[in-house]
């Protein structure tokens, strides 16, 4: 085996094999962006982390605390995250759905939830509004940076 020349060469690193994520926009603003600096300093750094860790993962059974939502959610294929926002002390939630590529997935709307209320009471409309965009080509996309050290 050593004399061989031929070689397959595999991908290095991490990076090709990564999730990206992206916000869906509302024209020229990005409320995944105004969502996200709603949350106190500790759901910001829980948030980070979260896509830190799930940008690592083969397959999104491999996500923590996400699940597929159900009823007039499910034949739009939106999942949601949840955490808890300490500083604030309420689950927080993000609401997506993955893209037309491999390991690609959108951001749709940012909430939280508490005794079976969502706010803002219309979130999962808008997120199946925005589905429903993203999948007729209509929707505004910006990948989301991941930071690589906090």
């Amino acid at each position: 085996m050593l004399n061989r020349k031929k070689v397959i060469p595999f991908r290095s690193g991490l990076e090709a094999e990564r999730w990206r994520f992206y916000d869906c926009l509302e024209g020229r603003t990005n409320p995944i962006e105004k969502w996200y600096r709603s949350l106190s300093e500790d759901g910001q750094y829980t948030f980070d982390a979260l896509l830190k860790v799930h940008c690592k993962a083969n397959s999104p059974t491999e996500w923590n605390s996400s699940k597929m939502l159900q009823g007039e959610c499910k034949p739009h294929g939106i999942w949601e995250w949840v955490f808890v926002d300490t500083g604030h002390r309420r689950q927080e939630r993000m609401l997506g759905i993955f893209g037309d590529k491999r390991k690609k997935a959108i951001l749709l709307i940012g909430c939280y939830h508490k005794q079976k209320r969502y706010t803002p009471s219309d979130c999962l409309k808008t997120a199946i509004k925005k589905a429903k965009e993203v999948r007729n080509g209509t929707a505004e996309l910006q990948e989301r940076q991941i930071p690589e050290n906090f």
